[in-house]
């Protein structure tokens, strides 16, 4: 909630964070910036990329 919930580009969407592994979510986000380059998630697991709200997780950028 740290990251995904105080981004720029984060629209409401209940409970559904962490995008880098759940997933983008479903509607129009406008490209406002974007927090997950500082996450320590993504740090931690040395995730490149960013708007995975937008994009997608790791499995759909992966082939």
């Amino acid at each position: 909630m740290q990251y995904c919930g105080t981004c720029p580009s984060y629209i409401d969407c209940g409970s559904k964070l962490l995008f880098c592994s759940r997933g983008n979510l479903n509607g129009k986000i406008e490209m406002k910036g974007c927090k997950c380059g500082m996450c320590p998630v993504s740090i931690q697991h040395r995730l490149d990329g960013g708007y995975y709200c937008i994009h997608g997780n790791l499995d759909t950028l992966v082939d």
